[in-house]
């Protein structure tokens, strides 16, 4: 008896230092934080990453550097944060494919990104093969589509809606276009630089199509309220990629949760960096349920017939 509360005794001061152990690792750890130019993903992403960090690992400290605008030496930004830091955390896809390129010192982590094997910075997401990890808000094609096609089975022709020379552009096309192929569904393309263009962009192919599906690129997000502008003057609904936009007036969307993802990433971050953890062993994490949201607002306003179990299994905003 007395041998075994030993024992039971040995092992809580063991946990106790392991513990112990730990939190001094985490006091003297730093994270670097950045992202170029307005992301409302970026933005979500960050937010849930630092509450989560103080969660986990409250001693370690995150240094933001958010937003930067356009022109600013995104290399020199990155330089002075990895020489002072442990990490860096580099959000949105242009971040992802400057890591790619990029001769690192140490960890790096990607998140508020396309899939990264389509980017160049990652080739398997299981087990990453070089220094960098984190996670993606990306959703498998086939999985959306089959969302569309359960929300609006007439559906025969769609038109997608894109920012012209974003780096997720070319990878939304290719995927749109392949599932369109696939299903016999005529493909159209809008493509814009600003909200005024989008706008007169997407009149142009409205009379053609039965859907007009929203990208993940950053004109595409913002303007969600053009697009359902133009949308409901032809009795158009709209899907979305990216999460939110229902809210906003979108008619559907099937998107990983931004605040899941940056959770997600805040504990990759300390697997690595504080736990040592190497990268190999900390896959790239996608949202494993991404969320069907309706807005039944607009359903009802363009005489929509979902069926009944779809709309039980979705989110419902109105």
């Amino acid at each position: 008896m007395e041998r075994r509360i030993c024992l039971v005794l040995i092992a809580v001061v063991w946990m106790g230092l392991a513990v112990g152990a730990l939190e001094s690792i985490a006091a003297e750890k730093t994270i670097g934080l950045m992202w170029t130019t307005k992301s409302g993903i970026a933005k979500r992403t960050a937010v849930a990453f630092i509450e989560r960090m103080r969660e986990i690992a409250p001693d370690v400290k995150v240094i933001e550097r958010s937003q930067l605008p356009a022109g600013v030496d995104v290399e020199q930004v990155f330089k002075d944060l990895e020489g002072s830091t442990d990490a860096v955390v580099f959000l949105r896809s242009m971040g992802a494919q400057f890591l790619a390129k990029a001769p690192l010192k140490g960890p790096a982590f990607i998140g508020a990104c396309n899939n990264p094997q389509e980017l160049g910075v990652i080739k398997n997401l299981a087990s990453p093969e070089g220094n960098i990890t984190g996670v993606t808000y990306f959703v498998p094609y086939e999985q959306r589509f089959e969302a569309i096609r359960s929300l609006f089975p007439r559906v025969k022709s769609l038109a997608l809606a894109l920012e012209r020379g974003h780096p997720v552009a070319p990878l939304e096309q290719s995927g749109t276009r392949e599932q369109c192929l696939r299903l016999g569904i005529a493909y159209h393309e809008v493509q814009a630089s600003t909200a005024k263009e989008l706008d007169a962009e997407m009149e142009k192919v409205a009379d053609k199509v039965d859907l007009f599906v929203a990208g993940a690129t950053r004109l595409a997000i913002d303007n969600i309220t053009v697009q359902t502008t133009v949308a409901n003057r032809h009795n158009k609904p709209i899907f979305s990629y990216t999460d939110g936009r229902t809210k906003l007036g979108a008619t559907a969307e099937l998107a990983a949760n931004d605040l899941k993802l940056g959770r997600m990433l805040a504990e990759s971050v300390v697997d690595v960096v504080v736990k040592g953890r190497p990268v190999r062993e900390v896959p790239v994490k996608m949202d494993p349920q991404p969320e069907l949201v309706i807005n039944e607002t607009m359903v009802k306003i363009l005489g929509l017939d979902i069926p009944a179990e779809i709309m039980k299994k979705a989110t419902i905003v109105k």
